[in-house]
């Protein structure tokens, strides 16, 4: 015997919201032999939009029972029946709430008949009642009352129950600690059971393939499933739970990828359920041109996805500050390192005490532009490695390549590979967005790890325990 079950809430969790209508509609496997329903007063007001959507106002629950009145008769109906409902967890867990509050323990098996439609009759675009009881020819007396979706949902399962397999997908379903029953109405087994007990990344994606979240894992199949677990329902966790439709996957095979990976997919995506990562700040860089006169000028810039600096810094004021130095340690113009507007000259700006020998007419484009070889030239190889990493596979290496102190990304080649020719390796490199947060997580990692490095091109030697 099947109990069929459809509420009517204040809102969209159990946690801080009251039933205001309930329906239990009693199913032999064959047909309706049974049913109940009412209004129940939940003690609070009703909001707005919950109205405008269900009809039920303030006014119609002020002289209904509350939940208390009418437990024992939910109790009986749905005693040593399987409780089902069109997404059960949502349902069953108000209804676990309303007799928690009573001191009752209520516990059923259940079975949601998203999941079972998604199993018995594949192929629909969309598994929601309206979709599925539209498709099927079942009319909706009341849609989103209580009643008239606890009887269309019991009209689905009739047809659910006729179909040639129902017995062998019901007998899986009820198997103990059934997984299809505890996963997210929307999203099929499949996609959860074709993951990998491997370490990368794992994105949630909604019902029009967006992502929504993004998460990193030493084993993305046992912190997948740590997500659709447990008991507790909150509005976040109900919410997030309903808008996963999908889930996808890139392996990394080791810590730092993962997490370079997963900082350029949340800025990349802005996915709705991440809280943190979405600010995309840019690092700064230093360019170099030569100007109409033959000058060569130096500029603070920051660094696009592939902009190529000559070398690249966190801030603004690091890179205005190591320009200031070069100036000062070489006798360059202010003026055509970027430091000042290029019209003022910086005879009256130089902080040094000494006149620009630029702006006073005293060096020719040839010795200036020497200068500026001596003062620049070096830096990039001093502010260029790789990091070697394990692949994703036995036979694979990982590399994390920084030049000229800027991130370019990250690569993966075969084993038989020297991770060593830095030119070579730009062919297999994932290309990324430095940014600060990128930044910080190198430089913490090769902190951490306190890793050693090869000369001249650092090569850092990176594999985890």
């Amino acid at each position: 015997m099947y109990a069929v079950v459809d509420i009517e809430t204040t809102g969209g969790n159990a946690a801080d919201h009251k039933i205001i209508e309930i329906a239990v509609v009693i199913h032999d496997g064959t047909s309706i032999v049974e049913s109940f329903s009412s209004l129940v007063n939940p003690g609070v007001k009703i909001p707005a939009f919950i109205s405008s959507l269900t009809g039920i106002t303030d006014n119609d629950v002020k002289r209904a029972p509350s939940f208390k009145e009418i437990a024992e008769r939910v109790y009986e109906l749905t005693k040593d029946k399987i409780f089902v409902a069109h997404n059960v967890n949502f349902d069953l867990s108000f209804v676990k709430k309303e007799f928690a509050e009573l001191n009752v323990d209520f516990v059923r098996k259940k079975l949601c008949t998203v999941r079972l439609s998604r199993k018995l009759l594949p192929g629909y675009r969309s598994y929601s009642l309206g979709t599925l009881c539209s498709a099927r020819g079942i009319t909706i007396e009341g849609r989103h009352r209580a009643f008239g979706d606890a009887e269309a949902t019991a009209k689905l399962l009739t047809q659910l129950l006729s179909q040639d397999n129902a017995t062998e997908v019901l007998a899986d379903f009820f198997k103990n600690r059934n997984k299809e029953m505890r996963m997210p109405p929307h999203i099929a087994l499949e996609s959860f059971e074709n993951l990998p007990c491997a370490q990368g990344v794992y994105f949630f994606h909604d019902q029009q393939g967006k992502v929504v979240y993004v998460g990193k894992a030493i084993n993305i199949k046992d912190r997948v499933r740590q997500h659709f677990l447990g008991a507790t329902h909150t509005k976040n966790r109900d919410m997030f739970l309903n808008s996963i439709y999908d889930v996808s996957y890139k392996t990394t095979g080791n810590e730092l990828i993962s997490l370079l990976l997963e900082n350029e997919a949340i800025k990349k995506h802005y996915p709705k359920y991440n809280i943190s990562n979405k600010t995309f700040t840019l690092n700064y860089g230093l360019y170099r041109y030569t100007d109409q006169t033959g000058f060569t000028r130096i500029v603070i810039n920051k660094v696009g996805k592939r902009d190529k600096p000559f070398v690249g810094f966190s801030t603004n004021a690091e890179a205005m500050n190591y320009v200031l130095g070069k100036v000062h340690e070489h006798g360059l113009c202010l003026r055509l390192c970027g430091v000042i507007d290029s019209r003022i000259r910086c005879s009256y700006q130089n902080p040094f005490g000494t006149k620009c020998p630029i702006c006073e007419g005293n060096i020719d484009v040839e010795n200036y532009n020497q200068k500026v070889i001596e003062a620049f030239d070096g830096v990039s190889l001093q502010n260029t490695f790789l990091i070697k990493t394990e692949g994703r596979e036995k036979e694979e290496k990982g590399f994390v390549m920084v030049e000229n102190g800027r991130f370019l990304g990250y690569g993966f080649v075969d084993d038989s590979h020297e991770v060593s020719e830095f030119d070579a390796l730009k062919s297999s490199l994932e290309i990324c967005y430095d940014t600060q947060d990128s930044q910080n997580i190198i430089k913490s990692f090769l902190k951490k790890s306190k890793l050693i490095a090869e000369k001249p091109i650092k090569i850092y030697h990176y594999q985890e325990k």
